[in-house]
């Protein structure tokens, strides 16, 4: 079971965040890359989206009782080790984790062309998340 109270913040804030890059992402691809003031920040709303589901699956597995991983995108893993999330969504979310890494450590390695692209499965995959954490939260 996950904190509640922990729970609800991360979930509002997550999806408050992806909210704001979904409206971003609405004016289009060609706005999208040639807007660089709001592509820097749909970037960092997923970032910190990311990072709030980053967060929330080690609250999830800190608060079950489980083995702590040994990185941040384990978690991951030992949450579908455990069959709180199916593997494909694990592993959905070990990606965003890569992507996290990559917008963190600089904006160079970032294909924004990619991110719209593939935004759609990856926010998804990202909301799915956050519901089941939600439910395992009793929210």
């Amino acid at each position: 079971m996950v904190n509640p109270d922990v729970a609800a913040r991360k979930v509002a804030s997550a999806t408050a965040r992806l909210a704001d890059v979904d409206e971003i992402l609405e004016r289009g691809r060609p706005a999208f890359l040639t807007d660089i003031k709001h592509r820097d920040l749909a970037t960092f709303y997923l970032f910190l989206a990311i990072q709030d589901c980053l967060d929330l699956a080690s609250h999830w597995v800190s608060d079950a009782g489980w083995q702590p991983p040994s990185g941040a995108a384990e978690a991951f893993d030992c949450l579908a080790d455990h069959e709180a999330i199916d593997r494909e969504l694990a592993n959905a979310m070990r990606g965003a984790t890569g992507l996290r890494n990559r917008i963190a450590h600089g904006y160079v390695s970032v294909d924004h062309g990619r991110l719209f692209e593939e935004y759609g499965e990856g926010s998804a995959a990202l909301k799915r998340f956050l519901g089941l954490a939600a439910e395992a939260a009793g929210l």
